[in-house]
């Protein structure tokens, strides 16, 4: 059975180019809470292959990659020579995202509440226009 691995965050180091794919580092930390008896996870660093179609795709740039966040679904590898992985663990990626960042995800919520207030309040201004239609009809 096949192992997955998912990776969330930054590059910690460059991007390196090859000749049908890119390289770039990455560093994790495990859960702030380990099980009962076992010892806490501490950082490890892992080196992220991806093939340079499916990275162009993403839009990240050399000096990008450092700042965005970024999701990463791979299988690991130990296949790798070791001057081209300097991670502790290599990660074969079959699919990359971009993350949005706290910051833009926050306004976006925001303009889409407003937006739906907005349009709630229209509706209720046009149900009370209608009231007053038929209140006025029922008068006369």
């Amino acid at each position: 059975m096949p192992h997955k691995m998912t990776l969330t965050g930054s590059a910690t180091g460059p991007l390196r180019e090859y000749d049908r794919y890119v390289a770039f580092d990455m560093r994790e930390k495990g859960s702030p809470s380990a099980p009962k008896g076992l010892k806490k996870s501490t950082f490890i660093s892992y080196t992220v292959f991806v093939a340079k179609k499916a990275f162009n795709k993403t839009g990240l740039t050399k000096k990008s990659i450092m700042h965005e966040k970024i999701l990463v679904q791979g299988e690991p590898t130990l296949d790798i020579p070791i001057d081209e992985c300097p991670g502790e663990i290599g990660i074969i990626c079959f699919q990359i995202t971009v993350l949005p960042n706290k910051n833009d995800k926050e306004a976006n919520e925001s303009n889409d509440k407003k937006e739906a207030k907005q349009e709630v309040s229209k509706a209720q201004q046009e149900v009370g226009a209608t009231k007053q239609e038929e209140k006025q009809d029922s008068i006369s």
